[in-house]
């Protein structure tokens, strides 16, 4: 694929091709006071983008949560389209953002390019640091635009020097700040958070497909943080599938990449190239 970024030149509002510098909302607008908005991120590799239905469909079933009502899939596909088709060849994250109506402002879906996350392959090839951090996101199965507590994660796993913060509540393992858990425990099983506990991503939704096609069928439930781990993994839209070595600056496991995490990398990889070869602006 063309790694070309984007120089971020336009933006879609409501349909609308505009430049980028244009695409802004007042600071009286309310929803820097009360969140009341959705968004998405879709990884655009050299002008095709991964999983755009998938996408739009929970962008559409977030919003759902909120009470917002967005246009029709048909209508937010082509607005997608219309920015795809205007930086041909270019990769970047498609970042969607929905902002509910109000009485004075009208209902605002933004398609904006953002540079793509770029991840040294030495993290791959060697797994990366995480920690933990006390806290679940309001309404897990919604991506809404409350991100304080994982604002607060990544800030302090930025501090640590870890790549990033599994937030953890009741003793139980739920979600990354900004990506899904997997681990693999003593006996070997692969294991993920409950769906209705976490905000389920089109990366995991993949890696749970693809993984179930193996004789490691992955078992969604709770996971205590004592449990002995083997293997770790967590999974985004920019990160795909990246490996977990160290916790809390303890290592998990061997501290090496396990192979459940690599095959888990590889079929992601292949199901990947399959699809933005088969991508369609």
């Amino acid at each position: 694929m063309n790694t070309k970024q984007t120089n971020q030149t336009f933006a879609v509002i409501n349909g609308d091709l505009i430049p980028f510098d244009r695409a802004t909302i007042s600071l009286a607008h309310p929803v820097f006071l009360t969140s009341h908005g959705v968004y998405e991120s879709i990884q655009v590799d050299g002008g095709r983008p991964f999983c755009l239905s998938s996408h739009l469909q929970r962008l559409t079933a977030s919003a759902q949560l909120l009470a917002i009502d967005l246009p029709p899939l048909e209508t937010l596909h082509e607005w997608a389209r219309r920015l795809i088709r205007t930086l041909p060849g270019q990769t970047y994250a498609l970042q969607i953002l929905a902002i509910a109506p109000t009485a004075t402002e009208p209902l605002l879906v933004a398609f904006l390019p953002k540079p793509l996350p770029r991840y040294a392959p030495t993290l791959y090839e060697n797994g990366a640091a995480a920690i933990t951090f006390a806290g679940e996101r309001a309404l897990p199965q919604c991506k809404s635009l409350n991100t304080l507590v994982s604002y607060l994660a990544r800030a302090e796993a930025q501090r640590q020097n870890a790549l990033e913060a599994i937030l953890v509540s009741g003793g139980m393992f739920l979600e990354g700040a900004r990506s899904n858990v997997f681990v693999v425990d003593a006996a070997g099983q692969l294991l993920t958070p409950p769906a209705e506990k976490t905000l389920s991503g089109i990366t995991k939704e993949v890696v749970l497909a693809e993984m179930a096609k193996t004789n490691h069928l992955p078992l969604a439930r709770d996971i205590p943080v004592d449990t002995p781990l083997r293997e770790m993994f967590i999974t985004s839209t920019s990160m795909h599938v990246m490996p977990i070595t160290r916790l809390n600056e303890k290592p998990v496991g061997d501290g090496r990449v396990g192979e459940i995490t690599k095959m888990a990398a590889a079929r992601f990889e292949a199901f990947y190239r399959t699809a933005m070869r088969n991508s369609l602006e």
